[in-house]
């Protein structure tokens, strides 16, 4: 009896509900294969219970301070190592880019700040600015035809009926559709431009990152209740000018004096790194959005906003790798990497995050 009983529970036919409640993904296949002992059951159970979607990628010790793209700022230290060891090896022969007279140092780095807040600023106008207006501009229509609506609505002596009232309808979904409107709602129309709506503070958030990073540069290079920081670092560590009275690079040299003595914290270096961080930062939406770049197909002056920031970022990248090879020790240059470095540490990659105001860059599609 006992022997029937179990045999009865073990082949009892489950319900038709207590079936419906087994997921599909909790069902073994009829010829599943065996599992690796490798992998403990809990581990299994773990898994299939989780979204592929919600899965994390694979965890690094920096995973918790740098998003994904923000890895890219490692290419500036491999990029300084490459080049300092590669002036060694070659024995720094002189070559174009050791004359400092060169037209890329003369003409852009020495005015290095000068140009990436050139192109930071048209970018930020051309691709940000016309968004946010036609974004305005689109709203006020909206609200123009809405309010024409209702006045239609109050009078209802004058509404068309039976096959006239169709074509109506009919021209009004086809009006409503060419101005990107979801038919029936104030929604704008997936796909359309107004479907992806821009904030209207985001220019500003912008300018105060952009401010903020020039003051940062500002105090750095070029006033720090006097001279400059690099230049009183420079006395502090025993440089000075051979013309008396003066403590700053740029007077010194001005006055035809000598500027040795001191660690020479590499500006070049410094500069660089801080522009280049700061233009990868405000078009990150690049790098994280796909559709950002498919965005661009349909807007020409935009899309040469966006490349001439790039090349930018790319002429800035061979300065530094020449700065690497031609000049400064070794000391010098991984300080100025430092301090280039500094102010992206503290605002990108830990205050902006927490922050409401700045914030970290906006991440919209600009249709």
């Amino acid at each position: 009896m006992e022997q029937q009983a179990s045999t009865a529970s073990i082949h009892q036919r489950v319900s038709p509900l207590a079936e419906d409640s087994i997921s599909r993904r909790d069902r073994a296949p009829v010829d599943s294969p065996s599992l690796s002992p490798i992998i403990s059951h809990a581990t299994v159970q773990e898994l299939a219970n989780t979204p592929a979607a919600v899965v994390p990628p694979p965890e690094t010790p920096l995973s918790s301070y740098l998003l994904p793209y923000q890895f890219l700022s490692f290419i500036f230290p491999v990029t300084l190592l490459f080049g300092s060891l590669f002036g060694v090896v070659g024995g720094n022969k002189p070559s174009y880019f050791s004359n400092k007279r060169n037209i890329l140092n003369v003409l852009f780095v020495k005015n290095g700040w000068g140009w990436t807040s050139f192109v930071f600023l048209v970018y930020l106008a051309v691709v940000f600015g016309k968004a946010v207006v036609r974004q305005e501009v689109q709203q006020q229509q909206q609200q123009q035809q809405q309010s024409g609506s209702s006045i239609d609505v109050q009078r209802p002596q004058e509404q068309p009926h039976g096959d006239q009232a169709l074509r109506t309808r009919t021209r009004s979904t086809a009006a409503t559709q060419r101005d990107g409107q979801e038919p029936g709602t104030d929604l704008p129309a997936p796909g359309t431009r107004a479907s992806s709506r821009v904030p209207t503070d985001v220019i500003l958030k912008a300018l105060v990152r952009w401010g903020l990073a020039t003051l940062y540069w500002w105090l750095i290079s070029q006033w720090f209740f006097g001279p400059g920081l690099f230049d009183r670092l420079f006395v502090m560590t025993g440089g000075s000018c051979s013309v008396d009275g003066h403590w700053s690079q740029y007077r010194c040299r001005r006055m035809g004096g000598q500027w040795s003595g001191g660690v020479d914290i590499s500006g070049h270096m410094f500069l660089l790194t801080h522009a280049c961080l700061f233009l990868m930062e405000e078009l990150s939406v690049f790098l994280n959005v796909p559709e950002a770049w498919t965005a661009l197909k349909t807007r020409p002056t935009a899309k040469y906003a966006v490349l001439s920031v790039v090349g930018l970022c790319g002429l800035w990248w061979w300065m530094l790798l020449m700065t690497s090879v031609y000049y400064h020790h070794l000391a010098e240059k991984l300080s100025g990497l430092f301090f280039g470095v500094m102010f992206w540490c503290c605002t990108y990659v830990t205050s902006y995050k927490t922050l409401s105001f700045p914030a970290m860059p906006d991440q919209a599609v600009v249709l």
